[in-house]
């Protein structure tokens, strides 16, 4: 199978933010981007400024962007702890086959000039990027795999057929799709949760996350 895609990225909401920043900091991913809402305007707060710079202004951050290798990973304040979206960086071809299977399936589709979301059945969405820029090429932190518990009142199936890879386990309570370079595994849960992201390319990590999710 002709591998076109990359697993390059994952977005919370969380009212963790700050701490969120500092683990990942820790484990040497770099902030390129923060917007955040100070006095009801949405302002940028990017790097050099750090945290002891915003003083006690109340900034609700609608999005932090971090980067190492290729991984991004983005967050936004959110009145709970909910895993909204993974994304897949892709080349226009495949971006547009996306497009024309998602249509089959009937599922809601919103472009925009910077990505497109597509909603799933699972009350998680996924991202479709085309820009490279969204990853650090010269780095090698890749993510090989990610565990997501989800309720499997329509099977993760189709989305293997979405994304043009393979089913290579389909049991009751597991569903594993991916190709050779990546893949996701689903376990039936009541409630979505990110469970697990798995890196090639990096010392083996076996840390959680504030959000409770295990990096291995």
């Amino acid at each position: 199978m002709l591998v076109i895609s990359i697993l390059f990225h994952y977005h919370w909401w969380t009212d963790k933010v700050k701490e969120m920043e500092s683990f990942y900091k820790d484990l040497g991913f770099q902030v390129v981007l923060r917007l955040g809402k100070l006095n009801g305007e949405m302002q940028a707060f990017h790097p050099p400024l750090e945290w002891e710079d915003f003083g006690e202004k109340e900034i609700a951050f609608r999005i932090i962007e971090m980067r190492k290798g290729k991984t991004n990973l983005t967050f936004g304040h959110g009145k709970r702890d909910m895993f909204d979206h993974l994304g897949l960086l892709v080349n226009v071809a495949e971006y547009k086959a996306i497009l024309k299977r998602v249509a089959l399936l009937g599922w809601r589709v919103s472009e925009g000039e910077r990505r497109t979301f597509i909603s799933t059945p699972w009350k998680f969405r996924i991202e479709l990027q085309t820009r490279k820029e969204v990853i650090q090429e010269e780095e090698e932190m890749i993510i090989q795999s990610m565990q997501i518990q989800a309720p499997f009142k329509e099977s993760p199936v189709h989305l293997a057929k979405l994304l043009n890879i393979e089913v290579i386990k389909e049991t009751r309570n597991e569903v594993i799709i991916g190709n050779r370079d990546w893949n996701l595994v689903f376990t039936r849960q009541d409630n979505v949760r990110l469970e697990t992201i798995t890196f090639k390319g990096s010392s083996p990590l076996f840390i959680t996350d504030p959000m409770n999710t295990t990096l291995m």
